[in-house]
């Protein structure tokens, strides 16, 4: 199990009220840059937040919430918690399917992200709210999984977008920014919006 982090912590603080409980689960996962959380790390984290005076946090509540909520699918199944641990001893959760983590986990290439989501994976498209309209994949949820899966922070995961952009290994419509989508240049916007 890892310790909480005081900056994470403190900025779930912050956040106040207005951070849910899968925003706590991706900013302690983001933190730790492992494959998932321990799920001991997220109960460390809500027993934290429950002790401060300045927070009101029902630990209890929360851990219920995410564990009545976390599924052993290996395959995209909506907005839930995903099991990614191989054994009951390696109780690990993520906001991304096993499958995911053994694809994508390390990587970098925005193209390989781009892909797997469109063809390997697509039904994680249709439950995304991020992003203005098109075909593609909204480069808010690029950066959630590169942040995730990839193990980078926010500014290195907007430069991999960008270095893939200048590389011409992604495309996006010019009038979309900043919720562009992002596809492949050899696919057009519009053939992913009617396909």
């Amino acid at each position: 199990m890892s310790e909480p982090n005081q900056a994470v912590v403190d900025e779930a603080v912050r956040e106040g009220e207005s951070m849910g409980a899968r925003d706590l689960v991706e900013l302690i996962e983001r933190y730790h840059r492992e494959a998932g959380v321990e799920w001991a790390t997220v109960e460390a984290y809500a027993a934290e937040l429950e002790a401060r005076d300045d927070y009101a946090f029902d630990a209890e509540d929360f851990l219920a919430h995410v564990d009545a909520n976390t599924t052993d699918a290996d395959w995209w199944e909506g907005g839930v918690y995903y099991e990614i641990g191989d054994s009951v001893d390696d109780r690990r959760i993520s906001l991304f399917p096993a499958a995911w983590h053994e694809r994508l986990g390390g990587s970098t290439d925005v193209r390989e992200y781009v892909e797997f989501m469109l063809d390997e994976d697509p039904d994680y498209l249709d439950d995304l709210s991020l992003g203005g309209p098109g075909g593609g994949v909204p480069e808010k949820a690029v950066v959630e999984a590169l942040m995730l899966l990839g193990r980078v922070d926010r500014p290195d995961a907007n430069t991999a977008i960008n270095e893939a952009r200048e590389r011409d290994d992604i495309a996006e419509d010019a009038d979309q920014s900043p919720d562009a989508h992002i596809y492949l240049p050899e696919r057009t916007s519009e053939d992913l919006s009617s396909g």
